[in-house]
């Protein structure tokens, strides 16, 4: 009833944007019928908590597009624009604020400006602002832009394409996006296509095109004239978030004994080697006969050529080592090719280095899975989808706080950039679904099985936690607060009468009930944590009744599944509680044993419970020795080593120490050794450049060289923790949000010798192995006592530079 009430309202109120081709008969549907497929958008609570800035509200009266009937408007269309100035003078500034649904291309005077938005939610676009001083000229100028619209992909939400923007000249306002651009739809783009992985121009045929049209002397007359379009068709347009991504050359290398211009002719073909996945896209230049017909790989490229000289660049980017260029009819030469890396611009701070050279090229191969699979968005993985799944962090996040930097809007380096951290989430929010449950994944029109996975919404409420961690920042809860407040009490409406949360779940694969519907144990811990970390956000923002009643929710359930999954015999957790209706209504039978119930104890039930904070002190002890005896039996996949790693190093056990070392020397052979230079989606297969597999770079960085930040970045404190195994030399540098920690060790027959910087402006504890009858050190030249905190000596360091021997 609430849920009903609250559709009612909004579409009494006419404010619920639903980006779907018929509101009316949605809204009819989801009050008369279970929802079947929820449509892409989000309640009326998240868009008030957004509003436009004083740019986006001009750019949101200014959109424009081709006046054609939406019947003639074809999937995949690509419309080019211009507008036309004549200035007086040179401007000293100019900034292009510019927003597309789905994708621009801008030139300034036929010069390659850049290319973008950010990929976005319909309801929560944001615009970007380009710097095109350099490309104006006094007299004639034109600004041409490339958009391609009305698209669905992984990347892509099917919606009315459109294009709005607004050029400022020496700081005024000026020129916007109206009747006086001009259109045509006769560009050399005839059919595009979104895809998992890429936007791809599946036919281009340059012999449509009469000319260069993003020069100024070109002859627009034939040109139509744009047409104004409402811009509330569109949630509420702010400035984007991140950086404009970096674009940078790459090398490759030609087959032996070839090199430009090459002269092919039918069925002959110019392959191309990057020697390591990249993420670029291609520009090729070529002198063609007339009528030539050629193939673009891997970019998926179908050109037809008109005669003479002619350049052709692909629209979106695309993951790859090898390629190829391939004519299928008539000659071309090839006189010239440009590969474009396009990525997040990050810029790696951080650095390993060991005396074991496997784990040096794991660490160098992590980082670099990193910066390929960061984007506008960490993406799943680089050649297969690009899809932004709310899980995508921790991996992606972990290796840029520890080893990454980009400069920020004050022009300074920002250590541990969280920018697309908190972009992922805060475009989950607005995924926010009817029934009150944010996707797994964003900007795109997928609703298939894994739309829906409730594990990851308390992914979503984590990385919200972590992002205020890492900021301070109020700005990104307040604004996703009412999603989160929702998706709790979808949560807690689920409850059953052993006070256990009813869903399917899933977690991470390898889970023995992954898919599988019932009162899961993995399931509830996550959603227990996610309650816990609702109840500090709330805190934070003084929503007091709010958070006080996650607490009680959480501690509630936390109570639950002490008493009805904790398995005595196993001092461990059972799988989870599933009656045979349950299992009946499951998308996966597990395959345990089910005594009245309850699932037999799983790996995944345990290292769960333990991570997410459910295990009481008492039984602490004994869950985590079920831990120690369920790893050497079980072999799971590659995300569960992830939490499995954290809860051997929290041991602080030699054994557990080397244990994680001989699983990363062990598992992450394959990946090394392949070409790519890229993490995996698993260890026995799927996407050979996928995020999951990158987190032994984190681990080697904040647990192996031991730097970590365990604490809010307001409390301005890191922890130096080393866990060296068997590594006698260990040094390098951990990024933290504080600057840079350079840090070396070396172990010598019995003594563990320390070179340590630490950055200013920050507290530091160095937590050393506690060796039996040491509690002091040798500290820059000086005898320094510590504390004796469990299995290690602590003191804390000073800003600036340490030399120590222990």
């Amino acid at each position: 009833m609430i849920m009903l009430k609250l559709m009612k309202t909004n579409l009494m109120a006419n404010k619920l944007r639903f980006h779907c081709s018929n509101a009316v008969l949605l809204f009819a549907a989801l009050l008369l019928a279970p929802l079947s497929r929820p449509c892409a958008g989000a309640p009326l609570h998240v868009f008030e908590t957004i509003q436009a800035d004083a740019v986006g509200r001009q750019l949101q009266s200014a959109f424009v597009w081709t006046g054609l009937p939406k019947t003639e408007t074809a999937p995949g269309v690509a419309v080019g624009f211009r507008k036309t100035l004549n200035l007086d003078k040179t401007p000293s500034s100019a900034v292009l604020h510019v927003f597309a649904d789905a994708r621009y291309i801008l030139w300034v005077n036929g010069s390659y400006v850049g290319r973008g938005p950010a990929r976005f939610q319909p309801n929560g676009p944001e615009y970007d602002t380009l710097d095109i001083a350099r490309f104006l000229q006094k007299d004639r100028n034109v600004l041409a832009l490339l958009v391609v619209g009305n698209l669905s992909g992984g990347k892509i939400m099917r919606h009315d394409p459109g294009l709005t923007a607004v050029l400022e000249l020496n700081g005024s306002a000026g020129p916007h996006t109206d009747a006086s651009w001009k259109w045509s739809d006769g560009t050399r783009f005839r059919q595009s296509v979104a895809s998992w992985a890429n936007l791809s121009e599946a036919l281009v045929d340059a012999r449509f095109e009469t000319g260069d049209w993003t020069l100024p002397a070109y002859d627009d007359a034939a040109w139509k004239q744009a047409v104004p379009v409402a811009g509330d068709t569109w949630g509420p347009l702010t400035a984007r978030r991140i950086p404009l991504l970096r674009e940078k050359p790459i090398d490759y290398v030609l087959p032996k004994n070839r090199q430009l211009p090459v002269a092919l002719a039918t069925g002959e073909k110019l392959e191309f080697d990057t020697t390591r996945i990249v993420q670029a896209y291609a520009v090729v230049e070529m002198d063609a006969d007339k009528d030539s017909e050629l193939s673009i790989e891997p970019f998926g490229v179908r050109y037809l050529a008109k005669a003479g000289p002619q350049r052709h660049f692909t629209i979106d980017t695309q993951g790859f080592s090898k390629g190829a260029i391939t004519v299928r009819s008539g000659k071309v030469t090839i006189t010239g090719l440009k590969l474009i890396e396009r990525l997040y611009p990050f810029d790696r701070v951080g650095s390993f280095r060991s005396n074991d050279p496997f784990l040096n090229k794991l660490w160098e191969m992590c980082a670099r899975s990193c910066e390929v699979l960061s984007e506008d968005s960490y993406v799943d993985c680089a050649d297969r989808e690009r899809v932004e799944w709310m899980d995508n962090t921790p991996p992606g996040y972990e290796i840029t706080r520890t080893a990454m930097s980009a400069t920020g809007p004050d022009g300074k380096l920002r250590f541990g950039d969280p920018r697309l951290l908190g972009e992922v989430v805060r475009r989950t929010a607005l995924t926010l679904q009817p029934e009150g449950w944010v996707k797994a994944h964003t900007c795109s029109d997928r609703y298939d099985i894994h739309a829906k996975m409730e594990d990851r919404a308390c992914d979503w409420v984590e990385g919200a936690r972590l992002y205020y961690e890492a900021t301070a920042d109020q700005t990104l809860l307040k604004e996703i607060w009412p999603a989160i407040a929702i998706q709790m009490d979808y949560f807690l409406q689920r409850r059953t009468e052993r006070g256990l949360v009813r869903a399917r779940d899933w977690v991470v694969w390898g889970n023995p009930v992954g898919y599988a519907t019932g009162e899961g144990t993995t399931l509830n811990v996550f959603v227990a944590r996610a309650l816990e970390d609702a109840s500090q956000i709330g805190a934070i923002l003084g929503e007091k009744a709010a958070s006080e009643r996650f607490a009680k929710a959480a501690s509630d359930l936390k109570q639950a599944i002490n008493t009805v999954l904790w398995n005595e015999a196993a001092g461990t957790y059972s799988a989870g509680y599933f009656t045979d209706a349950d299992l009946k209504e499951s998308q996966s039978r597990p395959s345990l044993p089910r005594t009245n119930n309850l699932f037999a104890p799983t790996l995944h039930a345990t290292v769960f419970a333990l991570d997410r904070g459910i295990v009481p002190a008492d039984r602490r002890a004994r869950v985590l020795q079920a831990m120690l005896k369920q790893d050497r039996e079980a072999s799971p996949r590659v995300m569960t080593y992830y939490y499995l790693a954290k809860l051997l190093y929290g041991m602080d056990q030699p054994s557990c120490d080397q244990r994680v070392l001989d699983l990363m020397r062990e598992k992450w052979q394959a990946m090394v050794n392949f070409p790519w230079q890229c993490s995996s989606e698993d260890f026995d297969g799927g996407s050979r450049a996928h995020i999951y597999g990158m987190y032994p770079g984190y681990l080697l960085s904040a647990y192996v060289l031991g730097v970590r930040r365990d604490a809010p970045v307001a409390d301005k404190r890191i922890r130096i923790e080393p866990h060296l195994a068997d590594l006698t030399h260990a040094e390098g540098v951990v990024v933290s949000e504080f600057g840079p920690v350079s840090i070396s060790w070396r172990k010598e027959q019995d003594q563990l010798s320390f070179d340590i910087t630490v950055p200013g402006n920050v507290g530091t504890t160095l937590a050393l192995p506690l060796r039996p009858g040491r509690n002091s050190l040798q500290l820059d030249g000086k005898n320094q006592m510590g504390t004796v905190e469990g299995a290690r000596l602590v003191l804390t360091l000073s800003p600036g530079k340490h030399v120590g021997v222990y």
